[in-house]
């Protein structure tokens, strides 16, 4: 079967698009969730309506579980058999040392890899060199054919190869809020003398926030024609600006099938790391990060700061406001072209900042690095992360946006996920600039001022518009739709208030669609609201009328007055910033990325910080700021303050320096901001918002004793079973001050699993100065009072269907000393935990209708979770895929992709038995891998091709993914021929409300509704079961597959009752008995039975026999006695063996059936008459059930002879005139049967009239009229029966007298 991508799916594309859920009424109209049942309850279906091949090996096991078996272009690192700088110096070797193997790294990355990429060797087959590296590892990164790659691999030059995924970007006030501007006034630090690395876009290094000199001017002299001329040294500060590098180039983007204008995949790199202007597709993403890091600040005048940062108290008048560490210096890494898009060199900018110069001393490299970059849901063993920890590892503080994805589950990814970096969440600083909305006229006077809001990007106009607000619907409508000619009428001359959807995963349209459909009304602006705390992101709008989004504070003013249409507002470019208020302070924005649970032995994030409606440098403008929010913003605003905390401790490792900004990370963040509303735990910001001030000027860090580049402590998915379960970890105290500090210990709790506690001891802990102390954290699950709760914070439903969610207990280890606080992290992920096996199923004979899946061990049934059994049928097994030594890949994704059994399931015979219709019935796709998913969905996705009418080309493609933007896992079928969604279906059948497998497990059920893809009664699909990852090494993203197998769903060779109705599952327990039922004629088979809630991998898939015995053969005779004549009964004795078989005999003469007969204790009787002749007689024995064979008698042969007749004649009146009428009557008596057929009126040989029987009983009668014709005299008349079949002939005669 031909390999396919998923269809509708990019390798970094795992969500449904909202145009998907516009397509499908599959999920629809789902009802509130309720609290969780005492059995788990299927989805129910009206919500529900809204290869097998293992990794090639390479000729010395160098290529891993992602690049082996890959076909088409693909990027990777091949790592050399040569020492990194790193090792080098290990070693004790000097600079010279690392030069001289860095050169040795490039002349053997030549030897290797001769071709060096070029735009005329572009998408050349055999493999292109990128650019070397040779600090953290020793490599060089190429692009080619994916099989010339593994080719390299027979070198004994090349230690290993690794496939790269593409990065993307993460999309004043703030220094005083974070108390920068405090700790430049109380410490005098500001980052001078620490370098801090911006890998991004670049860096408009002649902004006045730079140091450069800000004109407009100078930056298109800088830019040149494409940003890839040589650094004019005259437009730079040389305090600020220290150097960089362009890997990119301006054309560059990582994505084949880009779209950009101009794009290519070949990078051009040059000395030259300018970013593009802020009004590019970049949006001068890289000088908006580095600003808020390390920028100058730029006053009320236009011009650079150049004054005491430590005499500062206030900075809200500025253009733009200072970065963290204003005077660290700046070193760009730009990996990122000009036109946007995304990048696969963020390796090669890691790698320079172990050695930015190339000198071979590694003791230059960068002291600070942020990379506002990443992929979202990607796993935290991800292969950038293993380079930053080795960054880390050399004292480099590694600062990382948590991502922009919101509030789902693990979608936090990589680099931002690993280890040793420092993961930033996205709050709200205070006071916020907005853009505003001016209410001029309005009933309440206390209305008429100017509201915060923000303004609509894609505006091309620079008019504002003033005029009347009117909200169609009663502020219902939503502008998706066109306006009808009535609402046009509403609308025309006004601005347009429509109604906005802030729940991603049901939102019906974009904001463009509702201000081009409120422009062709004829409205002259447009006005939305919201109901969030602080806006997730900006508003597109449209080119052609000017718009705005009201903050929720604004909306629930205003609201009452847009619906009695008594307001008019004043709206557009000429407001934009012109609101300073603090509606929202520590808030989290909604986009900022909810972390990882700890399946890995990771929490994350790490922290807080401000990101949300930054201004900062805006690049190509010369001195002037834009705003941007997003994680981006919140990132560089920690590394500013990690380079505050090196410069006030140059002796500090990664380890103390990270730790003191996670530790002094003590703000709460709130639901509603300002302190209000639920607290979010770490799982949404680490220890909270982050305080400049108090990260500086601590003495004491603590951090993860076995982690400690880590800091926060996991304990991760912890199992409980039938006792409790007590887990514990260490935190190491560290006094890095001169005097000892007592602190008390305590354990804050953000998010609760029922009855489950973290506690630390001692209670208090004494650390004595340059000396350390652990702090002992207890887990304790006790199974009877764990229970699966939803994190407080959390919508309990996404699209109006219940969301699936990880309980965890989290909080922090909180250590007091009089007013000083620290902070570390703390989560664990319990759960309860079933042990159930499965038994043989045994059919107690081939006729028994039924047998009994056994299951017996642990069940669970409380606290929220259930132990689902899921019985299918075995259809195919899959070797585990072998690992290949020494290449760098996901661990964790290619295990859970890694296919060890697949089953399939048909509910169409349940649908039947319960008097519906087969169509409606369930085909359901089995599959159990190798290790686990953390979330099933992002990082590795079950695929099922079905080809169904047999022409050896699948039909449809089912698989599983997110809907919507949502935790809602689903799998989702399209036709493979047009794209179009068939059907949409929650995974397992369950919705979130019932945890079914979708976090940290390795089975999972496809359903697809047969009826809704066109499965019908006849039709027998071919399967083929994949799973696809962004990891695996062919470029279509397959990671391993099963063998094809065929299937029947309407008469599957066994199915099932299980008592959990609408699902494929039961509640398992021990003595639970699953009905089973098996096709006509199958003798053996093989069960996959999936437990779900089991807590090893191994024992939750398992294979069970079924056993159906033979059926019994049995033998029929037949002994017929009397009936010698027709019509004489005949006995019919047949003898059936065994004895004990049950059934009927049916008696045929040839092939009609004579008579039947139950059969008891092996004999059948009956009677039957027969007619004369030779017949051939045979019984037939048909069972009752399965359990006996069919059998029929060897033929007896019966001869039987005719009855015989006798005939009786009167004529009446015997005497009758010439040419009157007479009439004879006949009556012919048969001897055995009644004799049927004609009597004839002779006289002599001459056959005067004739008539056919009529037949009563064993005698015939006929009345014949005779002529009228005879002569005068008397005449002997004979009555001749001239016989039939059965019954001889016989005569009769009488005399007729006749006068005249």
């Amino acid at each position: 079967m031909t390999r396919r991508p998923l269809a509708g799916l990019t390798a970094l594309s795992l969500t449904l698009t909202s145009a998907v859920l516009g397509t499908s009424a599959l999920l629809a109209g789902a009802a509130a969730a309720a609290p969780p049942p005492d059995t788990p309850v299927a989805a129910d279906p009206a919500l529900a309506a809204t290869l097998s091949t293992t990794a090639e090996d390479s000729p010395s096991g160098k290529i891993s579980a992602d690049l082996a078996d890959a076909d088409g272009t693909v990027t990777a690192i091949v790592q050399l058999d040569a020492p990194s700088g790193v090792e080098v110096t290990a070693e004790g070797g000097d600079p010279a040392a690392v030069q001289a193997a860095a050169e040795d790294t490039e002349d053997l990355a030549a030897d290797v890899v001769p071709s060096e990429l070029s735009d005329a060797t572009a998408g050349a087959a055999a493999p292109q060199r990128i650019a070397t590296l040779t600090n953290l590892v020793a490599g060089t990164l190429v692009t080619g054919d994916a099989a010339k790659i593994r080719e390299l691999a027979g070198s004994d030059d090349v230690v290993a190869l690794y496939r790269v995924t593409s990065k993307t970007l993460e999309n004043s006030h703030t220094v005083s809020f974070t108390k920068a501007l405090q700790a430049w006034q109380d410490t005098g630090h500001t980052g001078e003398g620490v370098r801090i690395g911006i890998i991004d876009t670049g860096l408009d290094y002649t902004h006045a926030d730079f140091g450069g000199p800000g004109t407009v001017e100078a930056y298109a002299e800088a830019y040149g024609t494409d940003g890839a001329g040589p650094v004019p040294a005259e437009l730079t500060d040389p305090a600020k600006f220290i150097g960089g590098y362009d890997f990119a180039g301006p054309l560059y983007d990582a994505d084949p099938a880009s779209k950009l204008p101009g794009a290519t995949t070949v990078p051009t790199p040059d000395e030259n790391p300018i970013d593009a202007s802020y009004l590019s597709d970049n949006s001068g993403h890289g000088s908006h990060v580095a600003g808020t890091a390390a920028g100058y600040g730029v006053d009320a005048t236009g011009k650079t700061f150049t004054g005491d940062y430590s005499a500062l108290t206030d900075v809200s008048d500025w253009t733009v406001g200072p970065g963290t560490a204003p005077q660290a210096e700046l070193y760009s890494l730009k990996v990122f072209g000009d036109i946007g898009g995304s990048t696969d060199l963020t390796s090669l900018a890691l790698d320079r900042a172990a050695d930015p110069n190339g000198d071979g001393d590694l003791g230059d490299r960068l002291d600070v690095v942020n990379l506002s970059l990443g992929s979202d849901g990607s796993p935290a063993d991800d292969p950038d992360s293993q380079l930053i920890d080795t960054l880390s590892a050399l004292g480099t503080v590694v600062v990382l946006a948590a991502g922009n994805a919101g509030d789902l589950e693990d979608i936090a990814g990589s680099p931002g996920n690993g280890v040793t970096g420092l993961a930033v969440a996205n709050s709200v600083g205070s006071p916020q600039t907005y853009d505003g909305v001016e209410v001029t006229a309005a009933t309440d006077p206390a209305s008429v001022r100017t509201w915060s809001g923000q303004n609509s990007i894609n505006y091309a106009g620079d008019a504002d518009v003033t005029a009347p607000v009117v909200a169609i619907g009663a502020t219902t409508f939503s502008g998706c739709t066109p306006f009808t000619a009535a609402q046009a009428a509403q609308v025309a001359g006004k601005i347009a208030y429509l109604w906005w959807d802030d729940d991603d995963s049901s939102r019906a349209c974009g904001s463009a669609t509702r201000w081009t459909n409120a422009q062709n009304a004829g409205a002259v602006g447009v006005l939305i609201g919201t109901t969030e705390t602080v806006f997730a992101a900006g508003i597109a709008g449209n080119a052609g009328l000017p718009g705005a989004q009201l903050t929720g504070p604004s909306t629930t003013a205003l609201l009452p007055e847009i619906t009695a249409g008594t307001l008019t507002v004043h709206l557009g470019p000429s407001l934009s910033g012109a609101v300073i208020e603090d509606i929202a302070g520590d808030a989290l924005n909604s986009g900022s990325s909810r972390g990882v649970h700890g399946s890995l032995g990771v929490a994350k994030p790490d922290v807080a910080a401000p990101g949300t409606l930054i201004v900062s440098a805006a690049s190509s403008t010369g001195n002037e700021g834009h705003s941007l929010s997003g994680t981006s913003m919140a990132s560089p605003h920690v590394a500013g303050i990690a380079a505050l905390v090196r410069s006030a401790h140059p002796g500090w490792g990664q380890v103390e320096v990270k730790a003191a900004v996670v530790n002094t990370a003590t703000h709460d963040v709130t639901t509603e901001g300002l302190g209000k509303g639920e607290t979010y735990g770490p799982a949404r910001v680490g220890a909270g918002r982050v305080d400049a001030l108090a990260a500086v000027t601590t003495p004491v860090v603590a951090y993860n004793s076995q982690v400690p580049a880590q800091t926060s402590v996991a304990f991760g998915v912890v199992n409980v079973g039938a006792s409790t379960v007590k887990a514990t970890k260490t935190v190491t105290v560290k006094n890095l001050g001169d005097s000892p500090v007592t602190y008390a210990t305590s354990v804050t709790t953000a998010t609760t699993a029922g009855g489950a506690t973290i506690t630390a001891s001692p209670a208090n802990v004494t650390v004595p100065a340059g000396g350390q102390s652990l702090v002992t954290l207890t887990l304790t699950a006790d199974p009877t009072t764990l229970a699966r709760e939803i994190d407080p914070t959390q919508d309990v439903t996404q699209a109006g269907l219940p969301r699936e969610y990880v309980t965890q207990l989290s909080g922090r280890l909180v250590l007091t000393s009089g007013s000083s606080e620290l902070r570390v992290p703390v989560q664990a992920a319990p759960r309860l935990v079933s042990d159930l096996k499965a038994g043989a199923v045994s059919f107690a004979d081939a006729g028994a209708p039924t047998a009994t899946l056994p299951l017996s061990g642990r069940g669970v049934a409380d606290g929220g979770w259930y132990s689902l059994s899921t019985p299918l049928i075995l259809a195919a097994t899959s070797p585990k895929l072998e690992t290949a030594p020494g290449f760098v890949t996901s661990a964790s994704a290619t295990a859970a992709g890694d296919l060890r059994y697949v089953g399939w399931v048909s509910t169409a015979p349940q649908e039947v038995a319960a008097g519906g219709e087969a169509t409606d019935g369930y085909l359901g796709i089995g599959v159990a891998t190798d290790g686990e998913w953390a979330t099933l969905g992002h990082s590795t996705q079950p695929v099922a091709d079905i080809d169904i009418d047999g022409d050896g080309t699948a039909d449809i493609e089912s698989y599983v993914t997110k809907y919507a933007e949502s935790d809602i896992t689903v799998a989702l079928t399209v036709d493979l021929a047009t794209g179009a969604t068939l059907d949409i279906e929650p995974v397992n059948l369950f919705f979130g409300d019932v945890e079914s497998g979708i976090f940290d497990n390795n089975v999972v059920v496809l359903p697809i509704a047969l009826g809704a893809v066109g499965i019908e009664p006849g039709d027998t699909p071919t399967v083929q079961v994949s799973t696809y990852s962004q990891y695996a090494q062919d470029p279509s993203g397959i990671l391993d597959s099963v063998e094809p197998f065929t299937i029947d769903p309407f008469d599957p060779t066994f199915w099932f009752e299980n008592d959990i109705t609408g699902s494929f599952s039961s509640l398992g327990a021990d003595g639970t008995a699953v009905p089973v039922h098996h096709a006509a004629g199958v003798t053996s088979g093989q069960l996959l039975v999936l437990q779900h809630q089991n807590a090893a991998t191994t024992s939750r898939a398992q294979v069970v026999d079924v056993t159906v015995p033979e059926a019994v053969t049995t033998t029929t005779t037949l002994k017929v006695t009397g009936g010698g004549k027709a019509g004489q009964a005949v006995t019919l004795a047949a003898s059936v063996a065994p004895r004990d078989a049950q059934g009927t005999v049916t008696f045929l003469d040839g092939t009609t059936e004579i008579a039947s007969a139950a059969v008891t204790n092996g004999k059948a009787t009956a009677k039957a008459a027969l007619g004369a002749g030779t017949h051939q007689l045979t019984a037939v024995y048909a069972p009752a059930t399965g359990a006996w064979k069919a059998s029929t008698s060897k033929p007896v042969k019966v001869t039987v002879a005719r009855s015989g007749s006798s005939t009786k004649l009167v004529i009446s009146p015997k005497q009758v005139h010439k040419g009157t009428a007479a009439t004879a009557t006949v009556t012919v008596t048969g001897q055995t049967t009644a004799p049927t057929g004609t009597v004839e009126i002779r006289e002599g040989h001459k056959v005067l009239a004739s008539g056919t029987l009529t037949v009563n009983g064993s005698t015939g009668t006929v009345t014949i009229t005779l002529p009228t014709t005879l002569t005068v005299g008397t005449h002997q008349l004979t009555a001749v029966y001239v016989g039939s079949t059965d019954v001889n002939g016989s005569k009769s005669s009488a005399s007729l007298r006749v006068v005249r």
